[in-house]
């Protein structure tokens, strides 16, 4: 399973270096990532928040937004220092997804919509920076 994810974020990194050279702009959607490796949930999924558990209304939320994926995998593709496939690494890092309730999901977003906390750094950086900002704490996911 692995290696599948490794090589879907391969093909991201090259697609999102594609986009760079389209003098149009267009061929980015934050849904890309929920639509290549879908469900989402059977492939990155990082834990569950104690109320979805016990069975709380809840939502699946990308510990890291998808736009702070993008944008930092076109930083590094511009910078020029790291491969694609160490890129692609850090990408298969930080992408990953959690269930929480929707509760979290608002003190989340009110705080950390589609950013990451201050002084987070996307090479050495904490994937689970924004759930513990506002106190949310995961639970290993359910076999």
């Amino acid at each position: 399973m692995t290696q599948f994810i490794t090589a879907t974020c391969l093909l991201l990194v090259d697609h999102f270096l594609n986009i760079k050279s389209n003098p149009t702009g267009y061929g980015f959607h934050s849904r890309v990532f929920s639509h290549v490796l879908h469900p989402e949930e059977k492939f990155i999924l990082e834990g569950c928040s104690a109320g979805t558990i016990a069975d709380e209304p809840s939502r699946l939320e990308h510990l890291v937004p998808c736009i702070v994926l993008y944008n930092e995998t076109q930083r590094l593709l511009a910078n020029g220092k790291l491969s694609k496939a160490e890129i692609a690494l850090l990408l298969q890092k930080h992408w990953r997804v959690a269930r929480i309730t929707q509760e979290e999901q608002k003190r989340l977003d009110s705080e950390y919509k589609q950013t990451m906390p201050k002084k987070w750094v996307y090479e050495t950086g904490d994937t689970l920076a924004r759930l513990k900002a506002v106190g949310i704490e995961l639970q290993p996911p359910p076999l």
